[in-house]
């Protein structure tokens, strides 16, 4: 089996930092955002890179009122208050006014359009699953509505990416129940492991941020498709290898180390006949999106090179059940899109 190259986006506007970030504050951010959605799609068509997006359920609808009737009736409760996007849309609206903040139904669709792009979930609220939170039955109602969002798009969500990457196993056989065939997990170094918001302390962003440009970890970032464990009752978990910093205007240089570094882990996947698996937020290239926009094209032509090379593949995180666990997967797509009813 060849090397493959896989990648995926956690694509959430102001749902992935409502609880950080001023929502004012990042209109050009998420405006600039939306237009470059369709540039990447044409990109990863030229280039043949199929793709999953992660993508918040919130977004699929069209405004507050659609959002409402969509809803869990199930919420978190979480102890610390302001994790909850409900209590966010309570105390500062939805607001047709920021509809590029909260909603992109036609990007979604959009997606859809282009062979190879996978639409997977992001939880519909951006759930945090390791914030301490009052409702067991929470996570489970968020998966329902985001199915539920996603059933006038006629596609079922077969691939998650847990928000803030919080992998939680012990929620593995809940996402099972809710038709999610594999989630992205992380790195296996210790500055990547699963934490909570006020658990990601300075050393470890440190870490995080320096691994970027040179080596930190003893691991290597790729691994064999033979290490994906097949586990009854629970989707394939997909490791991370390295997620796709943004330009950043003040550091030429890093710029320049950082995409070095990820042609060379990419080389070394396509060598070794192993899985390559990158991540970023489409809102990174909202900053800077010329700057994000050349930088993906080097890393797309490098995917190229590789093919014609060493026969390197591209799958969306769904390929993986595809191939892996294929009578899970046929059965998975002759199922409704939405399968359970939420219990009031």
């Amino acid at each position: 089996m060849s090397g493959i190259f896989t990648i995926s986006l956690d694509f959430e506007l102001h749902w992935g930092v409502f609880d950080k970030k001023d929502r004012n504050q990042r209109e050009t951010c998420y405006r600039n955002t939306l237009n470059l959605v369709p540039r990447m799609l044409e990109a990863f068509a030229k280039y043949d890179v199929h793709v999953t997006w992660a993508t918040v359920g919130s977004m699929f609808v069209n405004n507050e009122s659609e959002w409402n009737a969509i809803k869990p009736k199930v919420e978190p409760e979480y102890e610390i208050e302001k994790y909850s996007a409900y209590d966010f849309a309570r105390k500062n609206g939805l607001a047709d006014g920021y509809r590029w903040a909260h909603f992109a139904p036609d990007m979604v669709a959009e997606i859809l359009k282009y062979p190879g792009q996978e639409l997977g979930t992001h939880t519909f609220s951006h759930y945090y699953c390791l914030e301490k939170q009052r409702n067991n039955d929470a996570f489970n109602a968020d998966l329902m509505a985001a199915a539920r969002a996603s059933a006038p798009y006629n596609t079922p969500m077969l691939s998650l990416v847990f928000p803030r990457n919080q992998f939680n196993p012990e929620y593995l056989r809940t996402c099972t129940k809710n038709g999610i065939l594999t989630v992205r997990s992380n790195p296996s170094d210790w500055f990547w492991s699963p934490v909570t918001n006020k658990g990601a302390n300075l050393t470890r962003k440190i870490a995080r941020t320096l691994d970027a440009y040179v080596k930190v970890s003893s691991h290597r970032t790729s691994y064999p498709l033979s290490s994906i464990k097949i586990t009854e009752g629970e989707p394939l978990q997909l490791p991370a290898s390295r997620f796709l910093r943004p330009w950043r205007d003040k550091y030429q240089f890093a710029n320049g180390l950082r995409i070095r570094r990820l042609c060379a882990e990419m080389k070394e996947a396509a060598q070794k006949n192993e899985v390559y698996h990158l991540w970023w937020h489409p809102e990174n290239f909202g900053d800077h999106p010329e700057q994000n926009m050349q930088s993906l094209k080097v890393l797309l032509e490098q995917y190229q090179k590789l093919k014609a090379k060493y026969g390197m593949q591209s799958w969306s995180m769904g390929e993986y059940a595809q191939h892996l666990i294929p009578e899970r997967y046929q059965a998975r797509l002759k199922q409704p899109v939405v399968l359970q009813n939420e219990a009031v």
